[in-house]
């Protein structure tokens, strides 16, 4: 009988730790009180580091999620808006998963949606879709897959055309994008600079602070009109003659032509109605076309 109480044992040892060996625990991407991210926005001649911060959590569709939201002299503010990048996050920690909930603009106007931003079951050839403004979507593929420091990291082949890293799922962190990369299409910097739960910094990435120089940028004034457009738009107050690209708000060119003086004025009539950006005089001007 003894024998036979062993084998039982070593039985259920066996699956057990087999059980326990498939089911995989991914550290969470949040702190035990709270967590505080530094993410960078750029946009206009507007450059700025955000906090973002979470140590509070809200229900929404039978889901909990913390909350995020942006520091300022106040506290914080919590407030869903398109451009703040504020929102709602919940996450799986067995499957590696993370979804954002915040304002989003779709070809019907603002709404209130949930994405999945992150994603550490993928494998290598995996595709993963990203979602942008006015409904579009870009299908991204897992290229790699490598550990740093114990945590694992899912690259996939999707890359901000402002952003000289491509999109990295990775544990215990979130992204290399931040969260509300796919919501807070506005921001031009779109990068996770740091992160600290718990007040102790788990992750720091230098690589994100754009290039740009935007102190030089503050102390010119462009003026772009009318905007909203129809046929035309002008840009007033150029040092000098160059040239300038247009691109629409999945980054790619639309539009890029030289010009000489101060002053230029531009054809977009043939543009198809949307939100587009324009690189000019070391600037990036936003406009719409109607």
């Amino acid at each position: 009988m003894k024998y036979f109480h062993s084998i039982s044992l070593s039985v259920l040892l066996f699956l057990f730790f087999s059980t326990s060996s498939v089911a995989q625990n991914y550290t969470s991407i949040f702190g035990s009180e709270n967590t505080t991210w530094k993410i960078p926005f750029c946009n206009l001649d507007q450059f700025m580091i955000n906090e973002k911060f979470s140590d509070s959590e809200i229900v929404y569709n039978s889901n909990v999620y913390k909350r995020i939201g942006t520091t300022n002299s106040n506290g914080v503010d919590y407030g869903l808006n398109s451009v703040g990048g504020n929102g709602w996050a919940r996450e799986n920690t067995n499957e590696g998963k993370a979804w954002f909930v915040g304002v989003a603009e779709t070809i019907d106007g603002m709404d209130t949606i949930e994405y999945l931003v992150m994603d550490l079951s993928l494998e290598v050839g995996d595709n993963f879709l990203v979602y942008e403004s006015f409904g579009e979507t870009d299908l991204a593929m897992v290229d790699s897959i490598y550990f740093d420091a114990g945590f694992k990291h899912v690259r996939t082949t999707y890359q901000h055309w402002n952003n000289d890293e491509k999109l990295t799922f990775i544990e215990g962190v979130g992204t290399n994008y931040g969260l509300s990369y796919m919501h807070n299409v506005f921001n031009l910097c779109n990068c996770l600079l740091s992160i600290n739960k718990d007040l102790m910094q788990v992750y720091s990435n230098n690589n994100c602070l754009p290039t740009t120089d935007y102190s030089e940028l503050q102390q010119k004034e462009l003026t772009l009109f009318p905007n909203p457009a129809v046929n035309s738009i002008s840009i007033n107050h150029i040092s000098n003659g160059g040239s300038y690209k247009i691109f629409s708000v999945l980054g790619e060119e639309v539009l890029n032509k030289s010009f000489e003086g101060k002053y230029i004025e531009i054809n977009i009539k043939d543009l198809k109605p949307n939100i587009y950006f324009i690189e000019i005089d070391n600037q990036i001007l936003k406009f719409i076309k109607e």
